[in-house]
């Protein structure tokens, strides 16, 4: 392949182009350099206000991950702390539930053999 050939083909490729560009633009370069900057400034004002967002949420998870390995251990002792009360509070009611289950038993088995059975039907 003739590379003379090849170069010149190519640059007159991109010449056509640049012409075509430029006879086909809807606005002159000063206005398209002027919102192409434009857009690059506000590009970079995102970004560095993503960056800000991005440092505050960090600073905000290491924050309550600071809190919950403080609170959790807390709330948790105070859970057992008071199942334990509740534990404690509850047996005298619980021992005198089974005393009255007991004393109905009784009587239901008293009743039982008190009451006259039926006859076997024929």
């Amino acid at each position: 392949m003739n590379k003379k050939a090849l170069f010149t083909g190519l640059l007159a490729g991109l010449a056509g182009g640049a012409a075509a560009a430029l006879l086909k633009a809807p606005v002159s370069g000063r206005e398209t350099r002027g919102k192409m900057k434009d857009a690059q400034v506000s590009a970079k004002l995102t970004m560095m206000e993503i960056r800000d967002n991005a440092g505050q949420v960090k600073e905000s998870v290491k924050r309550l991950i600071d809190t919950a390995k403080t609170d959790i251990p807390e709330m948790v002792n105070d859970v057992k702390v008071n199942a334990a009360l509740w534990k404690e509070s509850i047996e005298p009611h619980k021992q005198a539930l089974q005393t009255e289950i007991s004393g109905i038993q009784s009587t239901v088995e008293d009743l039982q053999k008190s009451l006259p059975q039926p006859s076997p039907k024929k």
